[in-house]
């Protein structure tokens, strides 16, 4: 077996390999963290609206008669999917679902509408490049119509 000598019109290919991945390395971190940080939010979406609807359930069945009550069921719902509290808050309308009555669940009447709007930030891992989101904020709402006013407690 002869050895060819090498000829000089031969490319040396060698480390072609690995300037090219360390071009198309940064592009495909920011993709992957894109995916991780977007995941997470869609995560804590998914978990508020999820929340928003028990919250809702309840106070339609006449639960959850004091704000405290409303601010643990809701915070203990969420858990890891927020950063820092919640705010919700809900709105008791008449029969008509336009005319504004109160805040207050005593005031609330059968056949009448509640509505529950709940605020929170999700979680924001700060990648840096990573495009995001301002706040992380997420924003829930959801109206039903009022069936009970007896109070269960909050979570039955």
């Amino acid at each position: 077996m002869t050895l060819r000598p090498r000829r000089s019109t031969d490319r040396d290919d060698r480390g072609a390999a690995a300037v090219e991945f360390a071009l198309v390395m940064p592009f495909l971190l920011l993709i992957v963290f894109a995916l991780i940080q977007y995941g997470f939010y869609f995560y804590s979406a998914q978990t508020g609206s999820n929340t928003v609807n028990v919250a809702t359930r309840q106070l339609t069945v006449g639960n959850c008669d004091t704000q405290a009550e409303l601010d643990a069921l809701v915070d203990d719902r969420l858990g890891a999917a927020q950063v820092g509290t919640a705010d919700v808050d809900r709105y008791y309308y008449e029969s008509d679902g336009t005319t504004f009555i109160s805040q207050q669940a005593v005031d609330a009447v059968v056949g009448g509408t509640v509505r529950v709007e709940l605020r929170f930030h999700g979680i924001d891992l700060n990648f840096p490049l990573v495009p995001f989101l301002d706040d992380a904020e997420v924003y829930r709402e959801v109206t039903a119509r009022v069936e009970d006013t007896t109070d269960e407690g909050c979570g039955s």
